[in-house]
């Protein structure tokens, strides 16, 4: 994929599938702007991305703030110019494995203010660009939760299946602006480059997340610009069935 010439903005850079996204990209030629709560893990992708010869910038932002958001934004635009990518990938919520009825407020609003509202403010904080400029690829992170719910996760797959439901609807939104919305949810997933065998999926091992970056790759290349408002499931064949192999 030649994503020369392109910035790419990608949230929850500093590890797993958003570090191997942006590392991805910049190695495809985009220029990187690496968003996260994590200092130390965002030098460690600028290092990473510098070594390879790519450009990267980073910003330690909170997205459940939006004017932290709006404020991180209009610096990458001062700096880089333009934005034709966006890769929202800042989530959480996985390890809080609880049953609904004794989840605390404070927890499931948490979830939802990361995973959902998150994703809405650096996306608003886009569009307007994007939609002036006539062009721009978005791929929201989902997860296979989405699809088939998850017990003691109903938070998490809540905000999981809302952004399949975003996806689509702005899909149909910003079609008419030359902008590509799509969403990947993943499975069971490492960042490990050989993924260890695994109960669970039909392919009997876990995917990596640099097999999720390069669909996202894909995605936000001009290989992929008839495809819009799709929810790719990339999960080892896990949907298909109980128990895998």
């Amino acid at each position: 994929m030649n994503l020369a010439g392109k910035t790419a903005v990608v949230t929850g850079a500093a590890k797993g599938l958003g570090r191997s996204t942006a590392i991805r990209l910049a190695e495809s030629g985009a220029r990187v702007a690496a968003l996260d709560i994590n200092r130390e893990g965002l030098e460690q992708v600028r290092e990473a991305i510098a070594a390879a010869g790519g450009e990267a910038s980073v910003q330690v932002v909170d997205i459940t703030d939006n004017a932290a958001v709006e404020a991180a934004i209009a610096e990458i635009l001062a700096a880089f110019g333009h934005v034709d990518i966006l890769v929202n990938n800042a989530g959480s919520g996985w390890h809080k494995q609880t049953p609904f009825k004794d989840t605390p407020n404070p927890d499931w609003e948490w979830i939802l203010d990361l995973n959902l509202k998150g994703t809405l403010y650096v996306t608003h904080a886009l569009l307007n660009h994007m939609a002036e400029r006539k062009y721009g690829k978005i791929v929201n992170v989902s997860s296979i939760a989405a699809t088939t719910g998850i017990p003691k996760l109903a938070v998490y797959a809540a905000s999981k299946g809302a952004l399949v439901a975003f996806t689509k609807s702005l899909a149909m939104e910003m079609g008419p602006y030359g902008i590509n919305v799509n969403c990947i949810s993943p499975g069971l997933i490492t960042d490990e480059k050989v993924a260890p065998p695994t109960t669970g999926t039909f392919l009997g091992r876990k995917g990596t997340a640099d097999e999720m970056a390069y669909l996202i790759e894909f995605l936000v290349s001009d290989k992929a610009s008839f495809i819009t408002g799709v929810d790719y499931l990339i999960d080892g064949g896990r949907v298909l069935g109980p128990k895998g192999v």
